[in-house]
């Protein structure tokens, strides 16, 4: 696994945890991808601390090249689109009276071919807002609308970036329509409650974490591009959910340790999945604040020089994601 891999992967650690963090019972979905490539074209117009501060929390230290590394990883997963209904929208809004300089202009335009795009939020705020609503809607193919609401932005608004990601796939076995039946979910050692639950036995890569007690399960969807990873405690303890102990222990080390393929092997199983779809919408301005990357937000301490001559241009950061599967 090359740098900006492993870079990717801590920061996603770092994201589900600090989203566990804020509920501990909520379902939570998330493209880090998304986040990560258009942070990065962020990072490329920052300087001094600002710029310092976004690549220790993106673990950036040991990738030499940010924006071809991210112009790499975009161009792989452009590929899936061809399997998959997967698209992830990554878009940095920078109003027009920034002028942003021709060189940062130019210098996005191979590693970030679309992600950078000059708007009016001070001339047309309402308009813009609704423009950029639009665009998002058709890039998601109208699964994702008005993701901006109408206190998203104003007048003042100079940076605003905004990611959005749906992925809708099919399993490579598919669960038998005919075995979906209501069963109790465990959600904590002594409160169940009905779902839909899905049923199969079928082989699958099937591996173990013996100081955690918890079972990793690979389920491959439809042609094996892509995977769901299930780590399922075997006993929950007391009153948690069970994750507890495991998300404590997930780190970017762990889990590829734990997801290795050599730690796994073929072996029959009888699955029990429910039926769902999942969708989130995270405002991560806290999240990132928590996290480190705190210049960006203030007005008195960001640094975007590196785009503009402008003092005290700040970021706003949206952030929504859906995923199906069938």
């Amino acid at each position: 696994m090359d740098a900006l891999q492993l870079a990717n992967t801590a920061f996603a650690v770092d994201m589900f945890k600090k989203l566990c963090e804020k509920d501990k019972t909520a379902n939570i979905v998330f493209a880090p991808l998304c986040t990560s490539t258009s942070l990065a074209l962020a990072y490329k117009a920052t300087k001094g601390d600002t710029a310092d501060q976004m690549k220790k929390v993106l673990h950036l230290q040991d990738v030499k090249d940010v924006s071809f590394g991210f112009q790499t990883v975009t161009a792989d997963v452009s590929k899936l689109t061809s399997f998959f209904a997967l698209k992830m929208v990554k878009r940095l809004f920078v109003d027009k009276s920034l002028s942003p300089t021709t060189d940062f202009v130019n210098s996005t335009k191979r590693p970030f071919p679309s992600e950078l795009e000059l708007v009016e939020f001070k001339e047309k705020t309402e308009e813009t807002r609704q423009k950029i609503n639009k665009s998002l809607s058709e890039l998601t193919d109208g699964k994702m609308e008005n993701i901006l609401n109408e206190d998203s932005v104003s007048d003042k608004t100079q940076i605003l970036l905004v990611n959005a990601a749906y992925f809708v796939t099919n399993w490579m076995k598919k669960f038998p329509e005919a075995e979906i039946k209501e069963c109790p979910f465990k959600i904590n050692k002594t409160e169940t409650k009905p779902v839909q639950m899905m049923n199969l036995e079928a082989t699958f890569c099937l591996g173990y974490v013996k100081e955690l007690n918890v079972a990793i399960l690979e389920l491959p969807c439809l042609n094996k591009h892509i995977s769901m990873l299930i780590l399922l405690p075997k006993d929950i303890e007391d009153e948690t959910t069970g994750l507890e102990k495991l998300e404590k222990a997930l780190t970017p080390e762990t889990l590829l340790q734990w997801t290795n393929p050599s730690m796994m092997a073929n072996t029959k199983v009888n699955v029990f999945l429910p039926k769902f779809s999942v969708e989130g919408d995270y405002d991560l301005k806290p999240l990132l604040e928590s996290l480190g990357m705190t210049n960006v937000f203030n007005e008195s301490a960001s640094d975007f020089s590196e785009m503009c001559e402008t003092k005290g241009v700040v970021l706003i950061k949206h952030y929504k994601t859906c995923v199906k599967y069938l």
